[in-house]
């Protein structure tokens, strides 16, 4: 197709949509709309967050320093699982916003349901595979010795609960791609909430040390999943999964994998991130690497709870490009892209100025420990340098996955994180010591949304070049 035909395409798409469509997604204010989206989705991850970052005070406080290095040393294996399941949730929800936004709801439902029976299984077989391997991949990371058993405490549990985190995952993501993020915010909110109080009972109250921060995940795991299939069988405009449906479909997961591929990519890279960090730690500061190890394990949960309000602007983003995408609204696609580039920049811009300046305010909740402080601020205060442009980095890989752009998308990710991150985390060291590893994260910022902005404008201004 000439880029004449598909630009009148487009026009046609848009004249019907206008028409045909009464969808609040599809004609209300792009800005309204967006922070409707947003709002109950960085609510519900936020006090999600809150699990991981009250677990890093518990275990910290309640158990000690060597514990938190140790649950911080398995964190990239927990985040690896993490990532194919978040790689499988939204780029199925990527796919059913778009039959959504086209009226094509028959095709959205045979989507979820094939979906859900791909992600159960996934979920086993990586369950399993780690489980297996996990002593070799401890050796692989370097795991210092004294860590070793509190980490397999931690992690065993986790990896044996799997199959319910992904199938958990499948259905809050079915609730977002619908424009229901209110029942993403009910699921999160009660195995968060479940969470702390389990936390606080195993391991203050029943003295279980790791192992009870591990099981008391487990445990509110299952109760958020109750919830999620309660409200998955109840209320009205559901997506239905029918016996017909629930079947392996190769077209559909092939689609799925590779529209999520670039929130996999997303997701694993900040694993391999933690990964190779603790590696060069380990390699270039022998004699501190379990306190460097526990200080950056201390300013990633913190992190963590900063960032969860922009990956709640990336999922409202994805959402509300992929409906008007669906529908032909390809203005608005653009409106979408420009708001949530502008709102993610104000929040980024604050969470850099408190990491830089003040990280202490956050870091001496966890720990009394003045050396363990000292050596997180000033990890923290250059690694957040250039975290202003994220939003809008991750905004550019987000509005190719929406449109159903993988490959772009997937060059997007790879390109700040495997391309120039790792490589940098591994090479300037040996010019700067140490420090090489925290400036590797500005600097990449910086080229990462440098190349994101120059190549999303040179895809956009040729390939959808309309005016209205």
């Amino acid at each position: 197709m000439s880029s004449n035909e598909l630009v009148l395409e487009i026009q046609s798409n848009e004249a019907t949509a206008n028409n045909n469509n009464p969808h609040p997604l599809l004609s209300n204010p792009i800005a309204e709309q967006f922070i409707k989206l947003a709002l109950p989705i960085i609510i519900a991850l936020m006090i999600n967050g809150l699990y991981s970052f009250v677990d890093a005070i518990f275990i910290t406080r309640g158990v000690g320093i060597n514990a938190m290095a140790s649950v911080s040393a398995v964190f990239p294996i927990n985040m690896l699982v993490i990532s194919i399941s978040a790689m499988l949730g939204s780029g199925m929800a990527a796919i059913i916003s778009r039959h959504l936004g086209s009226g094509d709801k028959q095709t959205a439902n045979q989507v979820f349901s094939s979906s859900l029976l791909f992600a159960i299984s996934v979920g086993g077989l990586l369950s399993l595979l780690l489980f297996v391997s996990r002593f070799y991949i401890y050796k692989l990371l370097a795991l210092p010795e004294p860590l070793l058993a509190d980490a397999d405490a931690y992690l065993v549990p986790i990896l044996l609960i799997s199959i319910i985190s992904f199938a958990s995952g499948t259905l809050t993501e079915s609730f977002r791609a619908a424009g229901k993020p209110q029942d993403m915010m009910k699921v999160m909110l009660l195995g968060s909430l479940l969470n702390v109080v389990f936390d606080a009972l195993f391991i203050f109250v029943f003295q279980w040390g790791v192992p009870g921060a591990a099981w008391a995940t487990v445990l509110a795991m299952l109760c958020s999943f109750s919830l999620a299939v309660y409200l998955q069988n109840t209320g009205e405009d559901r997506l239905h999964i029918s016996t017909k449906q629930l079947r392996f479909n190769v077209n559909i997961h092939k689609q799925v994998v590779s529209l999520g591929f670039p929130v996999f990519l997303s997701h694993s890279g900040f694993a391999f991130t933690m990964a190779v960090t603790i590696f060069a730690l380990t390699k270039f500061s022998a004699t501190e690497a379990s306190l460097l190890i526990s200080a950056h394990g201390l300013v990633t949960r913190s992190f963590m709870l900063l960032f969860l309000p922009l990956l709640g602007m990336t999922i409202a983003l994805q959402t509300l490009a992929a409906f008007n995408f669906g529908a032909g609204y390809i203005t608005r696609v653009k409106q979408s892209l420009f708001t949530a580039i502008i709102i993610g920049t104000l929040w980024t811009s604050s969470v850099s100025l408190l990491l830089v300046f003040k990280p202490q305010w956050l870091l001496q909740l966890f720990t009394n420990d003045q050396q363990l402080i000292m050596a997180a601020s000033q990890i923290s205060s250059i690694v957040f340098l250039g975290f202003v442009t994220a939003a809008a980095g991750m905004m550019c890989s987000t509005i190719f996955q929406a449109i159903g752009k993988a490959l772009p998308a997937m060059l997007l990710e790879s390109a700040r994180t495997y391309i120039l991150l790792l490589p940098m985390i591994l090479s300037l060291p040996n010019l700067l010591g140490v420090q090489g590893i925290w400036w590797s994260f500005p600097i990449t910022d910086v080229i990462g949304v440098t190349i994101a902005l120059l190549f999303t404008r040179y895809y956009f201004k040729n390939k959808f070049s309309i005016t209205t």
